[in-house]
């Protein structure tokens, strides 16, 4: 019966074509893949191109094209799908038919899982193929372009007209002012070499995320939870993570950190994952948290599904699936990245700077560079914030550093970097008036 019926709408609609030619346009709206019979696949191709080409969609017209194509079908059919157009029903009988061909393809996706689980391969990248395959066939019914100039401006207006706060902010002045705030659909990159503050960075941007009352999912593949939480803890009341390593703890530092872990529990906005570490693990739970943002620690540390055998192209594929996710779920992406060692005497600009991989310059809709200027770079920035050298380097000795936050790349804004204080005993960057 379904079978029967299935015939009938795609003959129905055949058959709308030509009996009314005006509807011809409606003809672009559809595939071949939408029909499930090869005559009925022939006879929709052979309209198309007549369409296309401004030729009628007459019976005549369209066997005759058949004949040349040698494909035979009998005339007296094309007559029956004349017969049995329902011109009026034909925007119902094409939902029906998208309906159809959209349970099809889930069928078949689902067959192709159990058929990999049931042959042994590996389980979380036979979840990663399935998800990635269901997550176009839903995106391909869901394709709206929105692509006229109206439907543009109609747009814009409603963007600039409402009241409604889009993105978030860094929290960082200067990051806020050169790049504007984290917003969905963009990948920021924030790359250092070790210990010069990367991560530091990232969980301060996290927690003035969280004040703007937004859900964070921190992944760690360099530390464990408990080690970035007390990072958090060490920010919001000063206690080193030292102490608390090795449970050095007067009573007032207790009480402190028990006001405010009461407070992190109470807004439950941050999570901190450390046992993530491939793609489809990462979607798996963005699609059970529906985080606000995402940040990656550190992207060279996630595993693909698959060995590329190429470290170059391995670390590529990550920074573009991370990309891929900030539009597949409409969300903004930070990932943290290291640096090649030999710009350490330098101040890093452009694509060169990343370790491993290029691609993760160009992947990123921005780029922030985290650099502690040495050498002649280091006496033109006393000079810009007004301090002298040995004042400057006396408060390296108590953990208070001078460093340059970059902005090497922004598809948005400027580009352009600004001195900062990084106090490491609270790992804060602490903004400089010069």
């Amino acid at each position: 019966m379904k079978n029967f019926d299935a015939v009938n709408i795609e003959q129905s609609i055949l058959g709308a074509f030509i009996v009314d030619e005006s509807l011809g346009y409606k003809l672009e709206d559809l595939s071949r893949d939408l029909f499930t019979f090869d005559y009925n696949k022939a006879i929709f191709s052979i309209m198309l191109d007549l369409y296309k080409s401004n030729m009628s969609l007459d019976i005549q017209t369209i066997c005759t094209k058949l004949s040349e194509n040698n494909l035979e079908v009998n005339i007296s059919y094309l007559s029956n799908l004349a017969a049995m157009s329902q011109s009026f029903a034909i925007d119902t009988h094409i939902e029906i038919l998208k309906d159809k061909c959209l349970r099809r393809e889930i069928i078949k996706n689902c067959t192709s899982l159990f058929q990999s689980l049931g042959d042994g391969d590996e389980i979380n990248s036979v979840i990663y193929n399935f998800e990635n395959r269901m997550q176009k066939i839903l995106n391909k019914e869901k394709v709206k372009y929105n692509d006229s100039i109206s439907d543009i401006c109609e747009g814009l207006l409603n963007f600039l007209e409402s009241d409604e706060e889009i993105g978030m902010r860094f929290g960082v002045k200067f990051l806020d002012d050169i790049i504007g705030g984290l917003f969905n659909g963009e990948l920021t990159t924030i790359a250092a070499r070790s210990g010069v503050g990367k991560t530091a960075l990232a969980l301060q941007i996290m927690l003035n995320c969280m004040e703007q009352k937004k859900k964070v999912l921190f992944v760690s593949r360099e530390m464990t939870s408990q080690q970035v939480f007390m990072r958090n803890l060490t920010k919001r009341t000063g206690i080193s993570t030292k102490n608390m390593k090795n449970k050095d703890l007067d009573e007032d530092s207790w009480k402190s950190i028990i006001k405010v872990m009461g407070d992190f529990s109470q807004r439950n906005l941050i999570y901190i994952n450390d046992k993530i570490s491939t793609i489809s693990e990462l979607r798996k739970r963005i699609r059970v948290l529906n985080p606000d943002l995402v940040i990656v620690d550190y992207v060279q540390l996630m595993s693909v599904e698959s060995s590329l055998q190429n470290r170059e192209r391995e670390v590529a594929t990550l920074s573009r699936e991370l990309k891929n996710i900030t539009l597949d779920f409409d969300i903004p992406v930070i990932q943290l990245s290291q640096l090649n060692d030999e710009m350490k005497d330098f101040r890093p600009w452009g694509e060169r700077p990343m370790r491993d991989s290029k691609a993760i310059f160009h992947d990123s809709n921005n780029v922030i560079y985290i650099h502690e200027p040495v050498l002649s770079e280091f006496d033109e920035a006393c000079e810009d914030i007004k301090r002298d050298k040995k004042s400057v380097l006396n408060a390296k000795k108590k953990g208070i550093k001078l460093v340059d936050l970059i902005v090497a790349k922004c598809r948005d804004g400027e580009i352009g970097f600004r001195h900062y204080c990084y106090k490491g005993s609270r790992l804060h960057f602490q903004y400089i008036e010069y």
